[in-house]
């Protein structure tokens, strides 16, 4: 995408010099969420500058060596700390499963398949690295029996329960093969990879204990910092609401149900259990977080629509002044229980990001 590479270039010219090689070499990383990690914190960097903060990259903090990621300042006056993370980033276990299954698609898709693309329905991870030789050359002779012409019969009459299937497992690791069969003008070309479609195993999501996990490591880490600390995250889950973020902060929503003596059922009024990142069993918590900056799938793709929205802690130790922020927030009065989503500017407007977007490159 051209207009994002030129696009991030000048936001990596302004980056702070003294930073520039740590976020290089995190763009250059072959593990994937590192680059979102690097994307992310460019991304606020440019966000703050664009807000027209002055912005100091690392600061030294007494009494520690972790240093936060940026210090906010306005006409030379420090306001506030920013911390840039993830929330839903894979575990070291869960990495290591995805570099072996990777492993096994890149041999899969130099297997010879004249005949058919393969559907591959996946359960588990693998704890150890799959035997690819042994798993390639059994698909071959498997595909090698099947009749294009009647499994495309097959298809034609919506017979998918009675397609042959081909099982194969690893440890906790179970994937299972299906044919989809070329068009007759198509069989036989060689160079087309053969996997065609994967059916990953159904998880459920927990996004707001994603969340919670993300900020709590950055809780504590510097102590008092005498001046708000933002948590900025990027949550990678798939799905990530204004739900997912009260729960995650405030604790989770809960109903309770009883059932009348004729038969009906009376529902009371929702509560939150006391399981949140700033409220917890015996009350506020975590109050060296002043607020959290939530944004989600936040992408070279996504960027022209989405804005994080600032979520600001009712019992922070440092509050941050709400007109200290001209984006999007959201507060808490405790007096009243209600909860104000202020609107602000948009992030793609600070940015000046072009309408639509993604460009699209120029032609050739």
């Amino acid at each position: 995408m051209t207009a994002f590479r030129g696009m991030a270039d000048d936001w990596f010219e302004r980056f702070p010099a003294d930073a520039k090689a740590d976020l290089r070499a995190r763009f250059r990383s072959p593990i994937e969420f590192q680059h979102q990690a690097a994307f992310f914190e460019l991304y606020v960097h440019e966000l703050l500058k664009r807000l027209e903060f002055g912005l100091v990259a690392h600061p030294t903090i007494t009494g520690t060596n972790a240093h936060p990621d940026f210090l906010a300042s306005v006409d030379s006056e420090d306001r506030f700390y920013v911390e840039a993370t993830l929330a839903g980033t894979p575990s070291v276990r869960e990495q290591g499963a995805a570099a072996r299954v990777a492993q096994v698609y890149e041999c899969l898709n130099a297997l010879d398949s004249p005949n058919f693309f393969l559907e591959i329905q996946v359960r588990g991870a693998p704890e150890t690295p799959p035997p690819t030789r042994e798993l390639r050359q059994r698909l071959t002779v498997w595909l090698r029996e099947l009749d294009p012409d009647e499994v495309g019969s097959l298809f034609q009459a919506d017979r998918f329960g009675d397609l042959p299937r081909l099982e194969w497992t690893h440890g906790e690791w179970s994937v299972v093969f299906a044919p989809i069969p070329k068009s007759p003008e198509h069989r036989g070309r060689p160079g087309i990879r053969p996997i065609g479609i994967i059916v990953p195993e159904a998880q459920w999501l927990n996004t707001d204990g994603d969340l919670r996990e993300a900020i709590r490591n950055k809780a504590t880490k510097y102590g008092d910092l005498g001046l708000p600390l933002i948590v900025a995250v990027n949550v990678l889950s798939k799905h990530c609401d204004n739900i997912d973020i009260m729960n995650g902060l405030f604790g989770q929503e809960t109903f309770v149900v009883t059932r009348r003596a004729d038969g009906t059922f009376a529902t009371q009024n929702g509560r939150r259990e006391p399981n949140g990142l700033w409220f917890g069993p015996r009350g506020p918590r975590n109050r060296l977080v002043s607020g959290v900056l939530v944004v989600s799938s936040l992408c070279a793709w996504t960027m022209g629509i989405l804005t994080p929205e600032l979520f600001h802690n009712p019992w922070a130790v440092n509050p941050l002044p709400p007109n200290d922020w001209n984006l999007p927030q959201c507060l808490v009065d405790l007096t009243t229980g209600r909860v104000q989503h202020r609107a602000g500017i948009s992030a793609e407007t600070v940015l000046q990001i072009p309408a639509p977007w993604p460009l699209p490159d120029p032609e050739v």
